[in-house]
Protein backbone atom coordinates (compact mmCIF):
# COMPACT_ATOMS: atom_id res chain seq x y z
CA UNK A 1 0.00 0.00 0.00
CA UNK A 2 2.85 2.58 0.67
CA UNK A 3 3.92 2.62 -2.92
CA UNK A 4 0.44 3.14 -4.01
CA UNK A 5 0.38 6.69 -2.14
CA UNK A 6 3.88 7.89 -3.25
CA UNK A 7 2.87 7.07 -6.53
CA UNK A 8 -0.49 9.27 -6.24
CA UNK A 9 2.30 12.02 -4.48
CA UNK A 10 3.77 12.13 -7.17
CA UNK A 11 1.06 12.33 -9.67
CA UNK A 12 -0.85 15.49 -7.17
CA UNK A 13 2.77 17.21 -8.05
CA UNK A 14 2.85 16.57 -11.53
CA UNK A 15 -0.73 17.80 -12.02
CA UNK A 16 0.33 21.19 -9.65
CA UNK A 17 3.44 21.42 -12.04
CA UNK A 18 1.32 21.31 -15.01
CA UNK A 19 -0.82 23.75 -13.90
CA UNK A 20 1.43 26.66 -12.69
CA UNK A 21 3.05 25.99 -16.16
CA UNK A 22 -0.13 26.92 -17.76
CA UNK A 23 -0.92 29.59 -15.88
CA UNK A 24 2.93 31.36 -16.32
CA UNK A 25 2.33 31.07 -19.88
CA UNK A 26 -1.23 32.60 -19.84
CA UNK A 27 0.30 35.66 -18.09
CA UNK A 28 0.50 38.33 -20.52
CA UNK A 29 3.79 39.99 -18.57
CA UNK A 30 5.47 36.89 -18.46
CA UNK A 31 4.69 36.41 -22.64
CA UNK A 32 6.33 39.52 -23.02
CA UNK A 33 9.91 38.23 -21.20
CA UNK A 34 10.80 35.42 -23.79
CA UNK A 35 14.26 34.57 -21.12
CA UNK A 36 11.23 33.78 -18.71
CA UNK A 37 9.61 31.64 -20.62
CA UNK A 38 13.42 30.00 -21.22
CA UNK A 39 13.87 29.69 -17.87
CA UNK A 40 10.39 28.17 -16.87
CA UNK A 41 11.21 25.92 -19.63
CA UNK A 42 13.95 24.81 -18.30
CA UNK A 43 12.82 24.33 -14.83
CA UNK A 44 9.94 22.50 -15.95
CA UNK A 45 12.35 19.95 -17.98
CA UNK A 46 14.35 19.46 -14.58
CA UNK A 47 11.52 19.29 -12.99
CA UNK A 48 10.06 16.80 -15.39
CA UNK A 49 13.19 14.47 -15.11
CA UNK A 50 12.95 14.75 -11.10
CA UNK A 51 9.60 13.12 -11.71
CA UNK A 52 11.06 10.29 -13.93
CA UNK A 53 13.65 9.41 -11.73
CA UNK A 54 11.08 9.32 -8.82
CA UNK A 55 9.04 7.05 -10.76
CA UNK A 56 11.77 4.65 -11.21
CA UNK A 57 12.59 4.55 -7.70
CA UNK A 58 9.27 4.08 -6.50
CA UNK A 59 8.97 1.23 -9.33
CA UNK A 60 12.58 -0.26 -7.91
CA UNK A 61 10.73 0.28 -4.23
CA UNK A 62 7.74 -1.89 -5.59
CA UNK A 63 9.68 -4.91 -6.68
CA UNK A 64 10.58 -6.04 -3.48
CA UNK A 65 6.97 -5.42 -2.21
CA UNK A 66 5.84 -7.54 -4.83
CA UNK A 67 8.21 -10.25 -3.71
CA UNK A 68 7.77 -10.01 0.48
CA UNK A 69 3.68 -10.08 -1.14
CA UNK A 70 4.79 -13.51 -3.00
CA UNK A 71 6.56 -14.96 0.26
CA UNK A 72 3.45 -14.00 2.87
CA UNK A 73 0.40 -14.96 0.14
CA UNK A 74 0.70 -18.72 0.82
CA UNK A 75 1.78 -21.84 -0.69
CA UNK A 76 5.86 -23.10 -0.65
CA UNK A 77 7.11 -19.47 -0.13
CA UNK A 78 4.70 -18.72 3.10
CA UNK A 79 6.18 -21.67 4.40
CA UNK A 80 9.47 -21.14 3.83
CA UNK A 81 9.20 -17.85 5.65
CA UNK A 82 7.60 -19.79 8.58
CA UNK A 83 11.32 -21.97 8.67
CA UNK A 84 13.47 -19.08 8.59
CA UNK A 85 11.72 -17.09 11.37
CA UNK A 86 11.62 -20.28 13.38
CA UNK A 87 15.27 -21.64 12.47
CA UNK A 88 16.71 -17.76 13.66
CA UNK A 89 14.52 -18.08 17.02
CA UNK A 90 15.59 -21.55 17.93
CA UNK A 91 19.44 -21.07 16.86
CA UNK A 92 19.87 -17.55 19.21
CA UNK A 93 18.60 -19.90 21.52
CA UNK A 94 20.47 -23.31 21.94
CA UNK A 95 23.44 -24.36 21.05
CA UNK A 96 23.91 -26.43 17.84
CA UNK A 97 24.29 -29.92 19.80
CA UNK A 98 20.84 -29.13 21.26
CA UNK A 99 18.45 -29.50 18.14
CA UNK A 100 17.97 -31.91 15.11
CA UNK A 101 16.81 -30.40 12.33
CA UNK A 102 14.38 -32.05 9.78
CA UNK A 103 14.60 -34.88 12.49
CA UNK A 104 11.98 -38.16 11.99
CA UNK A 105 10.71 -38.96 14.97
CA UNK A 106 9.33 -42.08 13.96
CA UNK A 107 11.52 -44.00 12.40
CA UNK A 108 10.77 -45.48 8.37
CA UNK A 109 7.81 -43.10 8.68
CA UNK A 110 9.88 -40.64 6.40
CA UNK A 111 8.08 -37.70 8.00
CA UNK A 112 10.18 -34.60 9.55
CA UNK A 113 9.56 -32.08 12.13
CA UNK A 114 11.64 -29.34 11.33
CA UNK A 115 12.97 -29.20 14.58
CA UNK A 116 13.05 -31.25 17.74
CA UNK A 117 14.82 -30.33 21.02
CA UNK A 118 17.28 -32.51 22.72
CA UNK A 119 15.62 -32.20 26.15
CA UNK A 120 17.82 -33.34 29.33
CA UNK A 121 15.76 -36.53 30.19
CA UNK A 122 17.10 -37.77 26.42
CA UNK A 123 13.59 -37.21 24.92
CA UNK A 124 12.72 -34.45 21.94
CA UNK A 125 10.13 -31.52 22.17
CA UNK A 126 8.85 -31.60 17.95
CA UNK A 127 8.13 -27.92 17.04
CA UNK A 128 7.11 -27.11 13.45
CA UNK A 129 6.09 -24.05 11.80
CA UNK A 130 2.51 -23.68 10.31
CA UNK A 131 1.72 -20.16 8.44
CA UNK A 132 -2.02 -20.70 6.64
CA UNK A 133 -1.25 -17.44 5.35
CA UNK A 134 -3.81 -17.34 2.53
CA UNK A 135 -6.40 -18.19 4.82
CA UNK A 136 -5.19 -14.91 6.84
CA UNK A 137 -5.35 -13.02 3.69
CA UNK A 138 -9.02 -14.03 3.38
CA UNK A 139 -10.11 -12.84 6.81
CA UNK A 140 -8.42 -9.60 6.12
CA UNK A 141 -9.98 -9.18 3.08
CA UNK A 142 -13.38 -9.82 5.01
CA UNK A 143 -12.85 -7.23 8.15
CA UNK A 144 -12.38 -4.80 5.50
CA UNK A 145 -15.22 -5.47 3.95
CA UNK A 146 -17.72 -5.32 6.78
CA UNK A 147 -19.51 -8.48 6.05
CA UNK A 148 -19.68 -10.68 9.43
CA UNK A 149 -20.95 -13.76 7.20
CA UNK A 150 -18.10 -13.56 5.68
CA UNK A 151 -15.71 -12.80 8.53
CA UNK A 152 -16.89 -15.65 10.21
CA UNK A 153 -16.79 -18.09 7.22
CA UNK A 154 -12.76 -17.16 6.74
CA UNK A 155 -12.25 -17.38 10.44
CA UNK A 156 -13.77 -21.22 10.22
CA UNK A 157 -11.39 -21.74 8.06
CA UNK A 158 -9.04 -21.54 9.98
CA UNK A 159 -10.01 -23.06 12.99
CA UNK A 160 -10.64 -25.80 10.63
CA UNK A 161 -6.45 -25.56 9.19
CA UNK A 162 -4.98 -25.51 12.83
CA UNK A 163 -6.87 -28.40 14.04
CA UNK A 164 -5.78 -30.58 11.24
CA UNK A 165 -2.20 -29.16 11.33
CA UNK A 166 -2.48 -30.22 15.38
CA UNK A 167 -3.59 -33.27 14.23
CA UNK A 168 -0.83 -33.63 11.84
CA UNK A 169 2.12 -32.83 14.59
CA UNK A 170 0.72 -35.65 17.19
CA UNK A 171 0.30 -38.25 14.68
CA UNK A 172 3.76 -37.50 12.46
CA UNK A 173 6.24 -36.13 15.08
CA UNK A 174 4.96 -37.34 18.69
CA UNK A 175 5.76 -40.66 19.75
CA UNK A 176 5.99 -42.56 23.52
CA UNK A 177 9.68 -43.41 24.61
CA UNK A 178 11.11 -40.53 21.60
CA UNK A 179 9.74 -37.35 22.58
CA UNK A 180 8.05 -35.66 25.59
CA UNK A 181 3.96 -36.08 25.09
CA UNK A 182 3.53 -32.24 24.09
CA UNK A 183 4.84 -31.00 20.59
CA UNK A 184 4.59 -27.28 19.62
CA UNK A 185 3.10 -25.50 16.34
CA UNK A 186 4.81 -22.04 15.42
CA UNK A 187 3.10 -19.20 14.08
CA UNK A 188 5.42 -16.61 12.27
CA UNK A 189 2.81 -13.90 12.84
CA UNK A 190 1.47 -12.32 16.17
CA UNK A 191 -1.47 -10.93 13.90
CA UNK A 192 -2.56 -14.27 13.08
CA UNK A 193 -1.85 -15.51 16.33
CA UNK A 194 -3.79 -13.18 17.71
CA UNK A 195 -6.95 -13.79 15.72
CA UNK A 196 -6.28 -17.64 16.59
CA UNK A 197 -6.26 -16.55 20.19
CA UNK A 198 -9.76 -15.01 19.00
CA UNK A 199 -11.50 -18.05 18.74
CA UNK A 200 -13.29 -19.46 21.20
CA UNK A 201 -11.45 -22.10 23.21
CA UNK A 202 -8.88 -23.53 20.16
CA UNK A 203 -6.27 -23.31 22.32
CA UNK A 204 -7.68 -25.80 25.10
CA UNK A 205 -9.53 -27.97 22.34
CA UNK A 206 -5.91 -28.43 20.19
CA UNK A 207 -4.15 -29.66 23.81
CA UNK A 208 -6.85 -31.83 24.87
CA UNK A 209 -6.96 -33.71 22.13
CA UNK A 210 -3.95 -33.99 20.31
CA UNK A 211 -1.13 -32.57 23.26
CA UNK A 212 -0.32 -29.49 20.91
CA UNK A 213 0.78 -25.76 22.14
CA UNK A 214 0.36 -22.87 19.51
CA UNK A 215 2.68 -20.30 20.11
CA UNK A 216 3.79 -17.62 18.28
CA UNK A 217 7.29 -15.56 18.16
CA UNK A 218 7.08 -13.82 21.80
CA UNK A 219 5.68 -16.41 23.42
CA UNK A 220 7.89 -19.59 21.78
CA UNK A 221 11.10 -17.72 22.52
CA UNK A 222 10.14 -16.79 26.00
CA UNK A 223 9.17 -20.74 26.86
CA UNK A 224 12.40 -21.70 24.93
CA UNK A 225 14.52 -19.22 27.30
CA UNK A 226 12.95 -21.38 29.72
CA UNK A 227 13.90 -24.61 28.72
CA UNK A 228 17.25 -23.27 27.80
CA UNK A 229 17.50 -22.32 31.51
CA UNK A 230 16.33 -25.45 32.68
CA UNK A 231 19.44 -26.83 30.93
CA UNK A 232 21.47 -24.44 32.63
CA UNK A 233 20.39 -25.56 35.57
CA UNK A 234 20.82 -29.06 35.20
CA UNK A 235 24.36 -28.69 34.66
CA UNK A 236 24.71 -26.37 37.32
CA UNK A 237 23.35 -29.56 39.74
CA UNK A 238 25.63 -31.96 37.78
CA UNK A 239 29.23 -29.93 37.95
CA UNK A 240 27.91 -29.18 41.95
CA UNK A 241 27.76 -32.83 42.61
CA UNK A 242 30.92 -33.14 40.68
CA UNK A 243 32.61 -30.61 42.57
CA UNK A 244 31.34 -32.23 46.19
CA UNK A 245 32.68 -35.71 44.59
CA UNK A 246 36.01 -33.85 44.41
CA UNK A 247 35.66 -32.41 47.29
CA UNK A 248 35.47 -35.66 49.20
CA UNK A 249 38.25 -36.94 47.41
CA UNK A 250 40.39 -33.82 48.74
CA UNK A 251 39.15 -34.20 52.76
CA UNK A 252 39.82 -38.07 52.91
CA UNK A 253 43.51 -36.81 51.00
CA UNK A 254 43.43 -34.03 53.80
CA UNK A 255 42.82 -36.46 56.52
CA UNK A 256 45.09 -39.22 55.43
CA UNK A 257 47.63 -36.21 55.32
CA UNK A 258 46.90 -34.72 58.86
CA UNK A 259 47.23 -38.08 60.11
CA UNK A 260 50.69 -38.60 58.52
CA UNK A 261 51.49 -34.99 59.69
CA UNK A 262 50.58 -36.46 63.45
CA UNK A 263 52.78 -39.21 63.48
CA UNK A 264 55.49 -37.22 61.77
CA UNK A 265 55.31 -35.36 64.39
CA UNK A 266 55.90 -37.94 67.03
CA UNK A 267 58.72 -39.34 65.22
CA UNK A 268 60.49 -36.25 65.03
CA UNK A 269 59.42 -35.16 69.02
CA UNK A 270 61.45 -38.89 69.61
CA UNK A 271 64.19 -37.53 67.31
CA UNK A 272 64.58 -34.60 69.08
CA UNK A 273 64.69 -36.27 72.81
CA UNK A 274 67.00 -38.49 71.39
CA UNK A 275 69.15 -35.46 70.06
CA UNK A 276 69.15 -34.34 73.48
CA UNK A 277 69.59 -37.40 75.24
CA UNK A 278 72.72 -37.82 72.88
CA UNK A 279 73.89 -33.79 73.54
CA UNK A 280 73.31 -34.82 77.36
CA UNK A 281 75.55 -37.94 77.49
CA UNK A 282 78.44 -35.69 75.24
CA UNK A 283 78.93 -32.67 77.37
CA UNK A 284 79.11 -35.56 80.17
CA UNK A 285 81.64 -37.17 79.25
CA UNK A 286 83.53 -34.24 78.00
CA UNK A 287 83.47 -32.94 81.60
CA UNK A 288 85.11 -36.15 82.25
CA UNK A 289 87.93 -35.86 79.86
CA UNK A 290 88.26 -32.52 81.08
CA UNK A 291 88.46 -33.88 84.92
CA UNK A 292 90.88 -36.37 83.85
CA UNK A 293 93.41 -33.98 81.60
CA UNK A 294 93.48 -32.02 85.05
CA UNK A 295 94.60 -35.38 87.07
CA UNK A 296 97.49 -35.89 84.88
CA UNK A 297 98.61 -32.32 85.55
Amino acid sequence: MAYIYIFLLTLIILLLGILIYFHVRSDPETLNSKDSLRDLDKAVERQDVKLSDLSRDIQSFQDPLNKLSRVLSGGTLAGKFGEWSLDAIIKDIFHANQFIVNAEVISGSGKRVEFAIKLPEGLLLPIDAKFPSGLFNNYIEAAESGDSQLIKTSKDAIRRHVLKDANDINSKYMQSGVTIDLGIMYIPSESLMQLIDSIDDIREEIFRDHRVLIMGPNSLAAYLISVHMGFRTLALNERASEIMQEFGKLKKEFENFGGSTEELQKKTDAMLKAVNEHATRERQMGKAIKNMDQLDS
